[in-house]
């Protein structure tokens, strides 16, 4: 019990110590990149700081993985560096235990992650937006910065009979949007279930009101079916599937959104039979997170069992940083794989932790084979002398 705590106390301090630094080394090149906007409207020096601020709940879920990783192998590795892993080896302590123990301590930090990903951080963004629009930075723009499109959001809404077969479908087109519901040039057309042309809308303003459709302002309508007919309207009220929320969402990164998010965009998406492949495959990396947090911490066990002699402390915390690295760099290349070849999502998001989870205990296998068979090699020990 006393051995748990005390390596359960390192560990925790560790990656605590660890995960501030990173958080505060990113949120030092966010404010870099807020200086910019200082002094547009009425963004000023403390509304840049406010926004990093703000941002700093969605880093940490992206940042926990390798802290956990390097933390863990600092704290092991100084254990081991001063002969206490040791010595508590032997008194008996098998790896097996200290295997159930990380797993343990590694359950606290990813609940902290899943926290800040499904609730700190979807809420802190959308104050991050609202205050972004100080500078009059919309939620949805023409430009590229943000990844969207030079026409805006495009989002397809279909019509049901009571049957399920298809009735019309519309297309909308919001060249700009608030994050207050306040909408700028959107554009309507409308099809009927033959995909004939019935009705175009174009809208110089609009918002989104508390029920699902748009209340759009100076409008010019032009039908036709049954004949051609145009008009204009000061103000028309549009019934649609269109609301403030899927708006955000659209709009909105999905590694930002929470887990019940991603799901009901995924069903609008699949319902208005639109491509969801990327909102899947970034709802099952969601799932998939809290084991990906407690594989990368697993994978410092080995690092304990080396002997102080076989590498360095610095060696060691580089060679976790190049384990977390490679592994984001395999999660994210069999993520754009999976996309362009239709993969099912929940299996190429579990590949990288299982396989750094098995490459973990092959790891923690080799080195106390290894260390078994040392004992018995006196010539290599005094080669390594």
């Amino acid at each position: 019990m006393i051995i748990r705590r005390y390596l359960a106390r390192r560990v925790h301090q560790s990656i605590g110590l660890v995960l501030l630094t990173l958080l505060a080394l990113f949120a030092f090149f966010d404010l870099v990149g807020d200086i910019e906007d200082v002094g547009k409207g009425t963004f000023r020096l403390v509304h840049a700081f406010a926004s990093v601020a703000l941002m700093l709940p969605s880093r940490l879920p992206e940042l926990l993985p390798v802290s956990m990783l390097i933390g863990t192998i600092f704290a092991l590795s100084q254990v081991a560096q001063s002969s206490e892993f040791t010595a508590m080896r032997a008194a008996g302590l098998k790896p097996s235990k200290v295997l159930v123990w990380l797993i343990l301590c590694a359950l606290p930090w990813a609940s902290l992650g899943l926290v800040a990903s499904e609730y700190l951080g979807p809420v802190a963004m959308r104050e991050a937006q609202a205050l972004r629009l100080l500078t009059g930075e919309a939620l949805i723009d023409s430009s590229s910065r943000n990844g969207n499109l030079g026409s805006g959001l495009w989002i397809r809404d279909l019509i049901r009979n009571e049957a399920g077969d298809l009735r019309s479908q519309r297309f909308v087109n919001i060249r700009s949007a608030e994050s207050d519901g306040r909408l700028s040039d959107v554009e309507i057309v409308e099809f009927d279930e033959q995909r004939r042309i019935q009705r175009w809308l174009l809208a110089k303003s609009g918002r989104v009101s508390a029920s699902p459709g748009l209340d759009l302002a100076e409008v010019r309508e032009i039908r036709w079916q049954p004949q051609p007919l145009s008009q204009t309207y000061p103000t028309l009220r549009w019934e649609g599937g269109v609301d403030q929320t899927l708006i955000a969402m659209a709009a909105g990164r999905p590694e930002r959104m929470s887990i019940a998010e991603l799901w009901r965009f995924v069903r609008y998406l699949k319902s208005n039979q639109q491509a969801s492949e990327r909102y899947e495959l970034a709802f099952w990396k969601k799932i998939a997170a809290p084991a990906s947090a407690i594989a990368m911490l697993l994978m410092a066990l080995p690092f304990a069992y080396l002997q102080p002699r076989n590498g360095a402390l610095g060696a060691r915390i580089l060679a976790g940083v190049l384990i977390g690295v490679v592994f984001h760099l395999t999660g994210s290349l069999l993520g754009n794989i999976a996309l362009i070849r239709q993969w099912p999502a929940p299996l190429i998001t579990m590949i990288p932790t299982i396989l750094l989870l098995g490459l973990s205990l092959l790891s923690l296998y080799w080195v106390n084979r290894s260390e078994a068979m040392w004992p018995q090699r006196p010539w290599l020990r005094s080669k390594a002398a």
